[in-house]
């Protein structure tokens, strides 16, 4: 039977503090042996290992975890310190606590504000005494349902967001392991945070401290890429502990695989950097981009759904060109999020995987180009992503924003987001005969549902907006390639946005305005029109004389084709 693991011990000269952080559905009695190796390695250090609130079915919010850790810290500090040196350890969960912790240990830079429960302009008196960070199979980049886990895996972690989602109907918030999906807002600001926070190191005199990352040699639960963040993680020193998984590597017994990973995580706690990096091994596969602070501008330029996006590398193409002739070096970044079709666009929880995703590139892009300013143009649910981005993601922000064919709430708040300097021009193309929005995100705005709206068709309220009514067409009016000089002369620092003039129109169609008027009513009544074609084919049995078993292949046909053209078109 193992002693019960305490929650905090005043050891020898209390030299040092370790704090040891564990993993999400454990407690801190599973850190038995890590605070055994722990207390081995440094007689002369105190230990804390906090019971955390990361229980299988917690709704815990991850900025009142950390706010509470920085007060237990502060209270060690205040009542056994000024210790010599500090050490971060955590496991999994625990490991990406671990980063937040010292981060907003650090204090806060502008660019990157923190939740109002951890706001600290200045450092923290403990934070310049933090010597390193251990990470063992932390996943910094935030976890993510793909081809890489195991059949097993997959299907635990699929039916465990399922749950999540069903948990979160019946009380507020979400599932706190929800708060570290890849792109999620914890995993993506937590990111965002580190590079400026090691940006700004030597100026604070805080934020340098030395970060390992043990990975388990045979991952069990994530992929590689959910471990291994070169992004924010391209000064991490990694190193392999043999015969381990994402549970077991922090198993420290006295089995020889036990041995083996007591001596990395020793060597971790203990070896200086020259000596760890001598012995590190980051699989080649993993390599990240170089940063490039010569550019001086990043464009995205994100496509909407039904959409396979090849428009946007021309689009792109454009914007580079012009920015050459400027003097000025243009990056872009046109990824795609896939086909999406018109049913999943319609669910809140689809589109916000899409704009976890948009943010994922967004921190990639910030290392890669750390001095070039951001400008985004986006078509459909592009605009979708980019506004539900700045809505959500205090760490977001863009220079100039256009606008095309926008599903975005005519209300949407504009003026809050420039004057928090989120976003600095905005320009909207607004087409002649844009039936898409007009009949659909503009129904499901008249009747106050979701966060969908018509500003494609109607424009936006506020008058911070540079609005060009109306360019003819229908949905992608706008991406004329007679227009794309004058989408890229606002993106490079035109003032007021404009169109091409073959493409101005005065008024808007008025077989997509007035039909506008009534979107719930047209949606209403192709809904009962597609109930009464189905009721209709029931009928065929006793009406046309067919057999049961016709009647019953036709009504599947008939449900089969209109499941296809909702979930592909």
């Amino acid at each position: 039977m193992k002693k019960p693991v305490p929650v905090f011990e005043r050891r020898g000269d209390s030299r040092e503090l370790v704090v040891l952080l564990h993993a999400y559905s454990q407690s801190r009695q599973h850190l038995h042996a890590l605070r055994s190796r722990v207390a081995a390695s440094k007689p002369d250090a105190d230990i804390l290992i906090p019971d955390l609130p990361l229980g299988l079915f917690s709704f815990a919010d991850c900025s009142e975890v950390i706010a509470d850790l920085l007060r237990r810290i502060d209270r060690c500090w205040e009542e056994g310190g000024p210790y010599e040196s500090l050490v971060l350890v955590g496991h999994s969960m625990g490991a990406l606590l671990a980063r937040k912790l010292y981060v907003c240990a650090c204090g806060e830079n502008p660019q990157a504000p923190f939740d109002e429960r951890l706001y600290s302009l200045e450092p923290r008196p403990w934070a310049s005494s933090v010597q390193r960070l251990i990470l063992l199979a932390g996943m910094n980049r935030g976890w993510a349902i793909n081809h890489h886990l195991s059949l097993l895996n997959a299907v635990l972690w699929t039916l465990g967001v399922l749950t999540g989602r069903l948990l979160s109907l019946f009380r507020p918030g979400k599932p706190i392991i929800l708060s570290i999906q890849r792109g999620a807002i914890f995993i993506t600001e937590l990111r965002l945070q580190w590079l400026l926070m090691r940006r700004r190191a030597n100026e604070k005199g805080a934020g340098g401290a030395l970060t390992i990352q043990l990975l388990g040699s045979i991952d069990d639960m994530v992929s590689p890429g959910d471990n291994i963040d070169l992004i924010s993680g391209r000064d991490f020193v990694y190193l392999d502990v043999p015969h381990s998984g994402h549970a077991n590597v922090i198993e420290m017994d006295d089995s020889a695989k036990g041995h083996e990973r007591a001596a990395v995580f020793e060597r971790a706690l203990l070896a200086d950097r020259e000596t760890l990096e001598a012995e590190q091994a980051l699989p080649a596969d993993n390599a990240a981009g170089e940063p490039q602070p010569d550019v001086t501008d990043v464009i995205f330029v994100i496509h909407g759904i039904r959409d396979a996006g090849y428009w946007t590398h021309k689009v792109a193409r454009r914007v580079r060109e012009k920015g050459k002739r400027c003097g000025r070096i243009v990056a872009t970044e046109t990824s795609s999020y896939g086909y999406f079709p018109m049913l999943r666009f319609v669910l809140s929880e689809e589109r916000r995987i899409k704009t976890q995703w948009f943010m994922d590139q967004y921190v990639e892009a910030s290392a890669l180009y750390p001095n070039a300013r951001f400008s985004f143009i986006g078509h459909s649910n592009g605009t979708y992503l980019l506004a539900s981005a700045l809505r959500d993601y205090r760490c977001c922000r863009f220079d100039r924003v256009v606008f095309a064919g926008s599903v975005v709430r005519r209300q949407y708040d504009w003026d809050r987001y420039i004057a928090n300097g989120q976003v600095r021009r905005v320009a909207n193309y607004v087409a002649s005969a844009d039936w898409v929005v007009a009949f659909f995100p503009k129904a499901l705005q008249t009747l106050g549902l979701q966060d969908l709206g018509s500003a494609g068709h109607d424009g936006f309220h506020s008058p911070a907006v540079s609005q060009v009514t109306y360019v003819r067409g229908a949905h992608s009016a706008a991406l004329n390639e007679d227009n794309w000089d004058a989408i890229a002369d606002f993106i490079l620092g035109d003032d007021e946005a404009h169109a091409s003039e073959p493409l101005i129109r005065r008024h808007r169609s008025p077989l997509v305005w007035l039909p506008g008027l009534l979107a719930p009513l047209i949606w209403l009544l192709l809904a009962a029109l597609l109930a009464t074609i189905g009721y209709a084919i029931t009928l065929t049995h006793s009406d046309w004389g067919w057999a049961q078993w016709q009647t019953t292949l036709l009504f599947v046909g008939y449900i089969m084709l209109v499941w296809t053209v909702l979930t592909r078109l």
